[in-house]
């Protein structure tokens, strides 16, 4: 009687399973090194909400010559200007989110333009806002001395002073630059990509996974936000509010990858990772504004975890008065969709079992 021969343990790898262990790792860092400089090669801002103070005779000579300016330097228009009669309901806009900033006209002589800007929104976007009213101050004073030359020596000075920037939502005062929550953004989201993991490789029992995200999610929320606000200070208050964001974006992720690996098996992991962190990093809005994306690529990136994470905690941080309704719905449908896959897969599970009875 024969027996079919089994190989050496210690026989040497296929050259074919070498090749393609090699290989298969290069094709998922291109993948990744893709998707995250893929926005910042295609980055053209664009659509960008602005109001205006001024009549519709101002404002339609400060289009044209916003739209003149843009053109000369080579760009399209970024921004998308809206006329409004007060200064102060352009600064209503900026604080519900309405608008990125706004173009205060002067009407009395000898004032000068004013652009009222949002830096705890987004420091580009800012950046932009304030070259473009300093530019069109000039150009501005500079007409002004063509027709009426005897007031150069006055219009000079003023053009010195340059427009007035004023920051209607000032960043944190530990965090002038913003970058805090930027930089926050991938190791939350690959710290959640891990806890899901480790819960679905380690834990049995549908239930107890379920407890496991709970733990996770409102433990690490509290870590977190102590870090983030108590230890470097990015946070100019911690309230229940940013809490309970922190925690509801963790769940989303968390509860994702350990129900798709319910479900699907470990495959579920790298699927779960595709979707928080390929995908819905570059398009979140951390690294680049979502205006700054082409197409519809910066709406569709807020339907993903990390951009309603961003949106949501800078929206309860700084404007607390415009709506969080959209944010909170995308995080609470992803950790919805998350436990349905755990008990999805429990039902599959049951069933199978019924079956091999």
């Amino acid at each position: 009687m024969s027996t079919a021969a089994t190989p050496p343990k210690n026989e040497p790898t296929s050259w074919l399973k070498t090749t393609l262990t090699a290989l298969i790792p290069v094709a998922i860092v291109s993948l990744v090194v893709l998707a995250f400089l893929w926005p910042a090669y295609t980055a053209e801002p664009h659509g960008i909400d602005v109001d205006v103070v001024a009549s519709e005779q101002s404002f339609a000579a400060f289009e044209e010559q916003a739209e003149q300016a843009a053109q000369a330097q080579g760009q399209e228009m970024p921004f998308e200007l809206h006329r409004v009669d007060t200064r102060e309901e352009a600064i209503d806009n900026i604080k519900h989110r309405d608008a990125y900033g706004a173009f205060v006209l002067p009407t009395e002589p000898g004032a000068s333009l004013e652009a009222l800007t949002a830096p705890a929104g987004d420091a580009a976007i800012t950046g932009m806002i304030t070259d473009t009213a300093q530019g069109m101050e000039k150009a501005r004073i500079g007409q002004a001395i063509q027709q009426h030359p005897e007031m150069a020596p006055q219009l000079t000075g003023q053009a010195l002073q340059g427009a007035t920037i004023t920051e209607v939502v000032p960043q944190s005062a530990g965090d002038p630059q913003g970058m805090g929550l930027k930089l926050a953004a991938l190791p939350l989201t690959i710290g959640s990509i891990m806890g899901g993991a480790l819960i679905s490789l380690l834990i049995r029992g549908t239930w107890r996974r379920v407890w496991a995200v709970a733990l996770y999610s409102t433990v690490a929320g509290s870590l977190l936000l102590a870090i983030i606000h108590n230890g470097f200070g990015f946070l100019p208050e911690a309230n229940f509010a940013i809490w309970g964001a922190l925690t509801l974006s963790l769940a989303a992720t968390v509860s994702l990858i350990t129900g798709l690996t319910h479900l699907i098996g470990k495959a579920g992991i790298g699927v779960g990772a595709v979707l928080t962190m390929l995908l819905g990093i570059p398009l979140s809005g951390t690294s680049l504004p979502s205006a700054f994306l082409p197409g519809s690529w910066g709406e569709i990136g807020q339907l993903f975890v990390p951009g309603a994470t961003n949106t949501l905690i800078r929206d309860l941080t700084f404007f607390p008065e415009a709506s969080t309704t959209h944010p909170w719905l995308v995080l609470s449908g992803w950790v919805a969709m998350g436990f349905a896959f755990l008990l999805l897969g429990h039902a599959r599970k049951t069933k199978a079992d019924g079956d091999s009875r």
